[in-house]
């Protein structure tokens, strides 16, 4: 029969429980019945966790408190329905409620590790007798504990394998159980076991889809007719961030099938549920939340009908992004304005080269500093000038190298004669297509590299078709000829046939396809990205075949150049460093 207890009585089975071993009186084992594997790092949802790591080292905790409804059924532990209408007659279900706390502690290190430590403690439980006399499958003896804790779950995770821009994120899981918990009372198994998994996500920023699937190593046990041992599980969530992700919603579809033992594979053993969850920031940097969540069973396995809970978490930082501004040097508050150790006429508050004096000297007469050195006098100096002895002609080609260039491109046609001095082509009897590629063009005062025939690709693929090879060929000699192109950008675009996910999926893989082609013919890496915007950006209407035809394009846009500092003739300052294509 069910065992009625009050507050007082929780409370102090709930501390004996943690304290000292339970007190078996002829019992049976059981096992550890809850299949909720709760997620506990920050970015988890509550029955899936993600292959996400944080980008600098954190520390994290989360309690969580759950409340299951019929967690093991009659129907889970007596197989015929004679046998089970007798049970129901003389006693119910074998547990009937259970109220669980998820204990979590952890930290994340490199955006790459995560370790966390887990305690599930069952604070209430109640339930019916398990054995019923003349019914033979019914022999097992339960004596439920009030209260008791649940094995202890070690955890260390790793991800595996993250693309550029995050879109796509394979990590991999290790778990190990101590036999923390009471067998005797369905919260722990009685040895210690181990599980493996992986989690693999596509992350759209607005949608986020996670995958998992694992396995759990379990020493065989039941209760009755329901035997247990090593099991498969699995898990399947949508999330969806809303409010720069202060607010995100989250579904879940979880489960685990046995794979050892009498039982394996079959109805009492292949559990499944589904999951509503929404999350909930707490302050303005995000650190704390707050989970909701609740959810019922999808099969007759030992799941419970009714799931539901809260979940409270917080991290830190184990090293403050944000460091406080430095402090004042008394020692510069001591400067007076009329110090000039060089005697240049600058006071050394405002001299660049405080104990060098000042020559007069062009292109910088003022700044307190004398001219650097240039050989050739062609305005750039020695140290930055790769031609030091013979001056830069100043043709606006690579003017910022300090070599004059006959022929920049390497296509073996002589600038003064290259209708397109920077882009490797071939010779033509044509004045303005001499030297020029026949499928790119570099587009003067813009950083798009325009496509004059399309990128083809195999039908709805992301498969380059063959007649695009000379196309990205020439984009590999573009970037081989002009090293100051430091990122190049291939960007995706479809029509607005089909779905809008679908088409976005397809617009990033065929850009990736690019990217890979370049790379492969010897791009660097570091010099390429891509993403794909589906149907979002069209430059015609989809209302007809031609402007769909237009709207299905792969374009190049030069996001950064690198050049150096250089110094034109006259005296003229440049600036260095990265600036837009041209």
């Amino acid at each position: 029969m069910t065992r009625p207890f009050g507050p007082a009585a929780w409370l102090g089975a709930a501390l004996f429980a943690l304290i000292s071993p339970t007190i078996a009186h002829a019992q049976s084992n059981t096992f550890s019945l809850d299949r909720l594997r709760i997620g506990g790092a920050p970015d988890d949802g509550i029955a899936v966790w993600r292959p996400e790591i944080g980008d600098r080292a954190r520390i994290f905790g989360q309690l969580a408190l759950g409340f299951s409804l019929n967690p093991l059924r009659i129907e889970n532990e007596i197989e015929d329905d004679l046998n089970r209408q007798k049970v129901a007659a003389a006693s119910g279900a074998p547990l009937e409620t259970q109220f669980t706390g998820y204990f979590d502690v952890g930290f994340e290190v490199f955006q790459r590790f995560s370790f966390q430590l887990m305690l599930p403690v069952t604070f209430a439980q109640t339930g019916n007798r398990t054995n019923v006399a003349g019914v033979a499958p019914a022999n097992d003896a339960v004596d439920i504990a009030v209260a008791a804790p649940g094995d202890m779950r070690f955890e260390a995770r790793g991800v595996l394998i993250r693309t550029a821009d995050s879109f796509f994120k394979l990590g991999a899981n290790a778990m190990l159980f101590a036999p923390s918990g009471n067998e005797k009372s369905y919260t722990g198994d009685d040895s210690t076991t181990g599980g493996v998994g992986l989690a693999g996500e596509l992350d759209w920023k607005s949608f986020i889809l996670t995958l998992t699937t694992g396995f759990q190593f379990r020493p065989e046990g039941g209760l009755n007719q329901l035997d247990i041992g090593h099991e498969w599980t699995w898990g399947l969530a949508g999330f969806l961030p809303l409010r720069d992700d202060r607010i995100r919603l989250g579904l879940s579809i979880f489960g685990s099938a046995m794979l050892s033992g009498p039982d394996a594979f079959t109805t009492p053993t292949t559990p499944a549920e589904w999951m509503l969850e929404g999350r909930f920031a707490l302050d303005e940097k995000k650190q704390a939340y707050l989970n909701g969540f609740g959810g019922t069973r999808l099969t007759p396995g030992y799941a419970p009908d009714l799931r539901t809970g809260i979940a409270f978490g917080y991290w830190f930082n184990l090293i403050d992004p944000d460091p406080k501004a430095p402090t004042k040097d008394p020692k510069f508050d001591q400067l007076q304005d009329n110090v000039d150790t060089d005697k240049d006429g600058y006071p050394d508050n405002i001299d660049l080269c405080p104990t060098v004096p000042e020559d007069g000297k062009p292109p910088y007469t003022t700044d307190g500093c004398p001219a650097e050195p240039d050989r050739d006098g062609d305005g750039i100096p020695d140290y930055k000038d790769k031609c030091p002895d013979v001056p830069e002609d100043f043709d606006k080609i690579d003017d910022q190298d300090g070599c004059p260039e006959d022929d920049a491109d390497k296509d073996s046609i002589l600038d003064g004669e290259d209708a397109c001095p920077k882009e490797p082509g071939e010779r033509s009897t044509e004045k303005d297509k001499n030297g020029c590629p026949k499928f790119i063009r570099r587009i003067q005062g813009s950083n798009e590299i325009q496509v004059l025939k399309k990128v083809e690709f195999d039908f709805g693929s992301a498969r380059l078709s063959a007649a695009s090879f000379p196309i990205l060929d020439e984009v590999v000699r573009l970037m081989q000829a002009n090293p100051d192109i430091s990122l190049l950008s291939i960007e995706g675009h479809t029509d607005s046939v089909g779905s809008d996910q679908g088409n976005l999926l397809l617009s990033k893989t065929r850009a990736k396809s690019c990217l890979d082609y370049l790379e492969k013919k010897g791009v660097a890496s570091k010099r390429l990205t891509s993403d794909g915007f589906g149907e979002a950006k069209p430059i015609e209407t989809n209302d007809t075949a031609d402007g769909r035809s237009k709207n299905r394009r792969t374009e190049f846009h030069i996001k950064t150049q690198s050049t150096d500092s250089t110094v034109k003739p006259g005296g003229q300052k440049q600036n260095g460093g990265a600036v837009p294509g041209e």
